[in-house]
């Protein structure tokens, strides 16, 4: 069953490959397409009114350019790489599995063989 990633883990993997470039505000509405009720979301959940470290995107002020740019902070940055981790420990669990009922397979056929063989010996 072929699940498609939430928007939260969309926009969370997003900041977390921008890294030390970081990103406008508008580059990210644009990037995912975002409705009006999205981007209020969107500001609740990774822009909260929390300090600094509770948020999962925080921003730094540009006098040069006039502008905000985002980065992703030390708490969404954890819980990117936790998701990228559970992601990577998923593929390896059904490689495992695999791998085992081909073993399990391979075990059946050996004991089969070996019971037509000693049959036929005696």
């Amino acid at each position: 069953m072929k699940t498609e990633e939430s928007l939260y883990i969309k926009i969370l993997i997003w900041a977390y490959e921008k890294q030390e470039s970081g990103f406008r505000w508008g580059e990210l509405e644009k990037e995912f397409g975002l409705s009006n009720v999205q981007k209020e979301w969107i500001m609740k959940i990774f822009r909260s009114n929390m300090p600094a470290a509770e948020n999962l995107v925080d921003h730094i002020y540009s006098n040069q350019a006039d502008e905000h740019k985002y980065f992703i902070t030390a708490k969404g940055t954890s819980r990117a790489v936790d998701y990228l981790n559970l992601k990577v420990a998923k593929k390896n669990s059904r490689r495992a599995e695999i791998i085992a009922l081909i073993a399990i397979a391979i075990g059946v056929i050996v004991g089969i063989t070996q019971i037509c063989v000693q049959l036929k010996i005696y």
